[in-house]
């Protein structure tokens, strides 16, 4: 079945081989269907699954400082901000001040907060298994050794184009 959108990727990406851009196109595709899924089965719970992710981490670091917390997450510390005012006004956790340091807030799961981290694991559960459990296992061992291949090339890639900021930041100051 050919569609409109279909046309917009039989445009070649400059610089990229059409392999490689196929490729990408079939991941970007996935991770939107993904989101979709997610966005599906969330639908009857009553937090987004993003503050669901933030339930998860904070039910196995429960007391964790708030930019730590963004650091886990790998989402700044004004969207943890933003995130956790929410959570904090449907009773899902609660800030207290650090014992030893009082420039640190540490941040806490109510009863409540825990109850709806299980629910939230269990959706993610159900999503995983309607996805990737799917797949026959073989299939799965090699999807999981691709994409951890496919993660060090983008370490790789982060980590020279830091290099290389640092050198143009490096030459700047001079």
């Amino acid at each position: 079945m050919h569609n409109g959108s279909d046309e917009l990727h039989e445009h070649e990406i400059e610089g990229v081989d059409p392999l490689s851009a196929r490729v990408f196109r079939a991941f970007k595709t996935q991770m939107m269907l993904n989101r979709r899924l997610m966005a599906k089965m969330f639908a009857d719970e009553t937090i987004h699954p993003a503050q669901g992710m933030c339930l998860r981490a904070l039910s196995g670091h429960d007391g964790i400082s708030q930019s730590d917390l963004a650091q886990m997450l790998r989402v700044s510390r004004p969207t943890v901000t933003t995130m956790l005012q929410k959570m904090e006004a449907a009773g899902m956790i609660e800030r207290r001040p650090d014992e030893h340091d009082a420039r640190l807030t540490r941040i806490h799961l109510t009863d409540e907060g825990r109850t709806m981290s299980e629910r939230i694991h269990a959706v993610f559960g159900k999503s995983i298994a309607a996805s990737i459990g799917q797949m026959p296992e073989d299939d799965r061992g090699e999807l999981e050794r691709l994409l951890n291949d496919l993660n060090a090339y983008v370490r790789g890639a982060i980590e020279t184009y830091d290099q290389a900021g640092d050198e143009r930041k490096d030459e700047h100051s001079l």
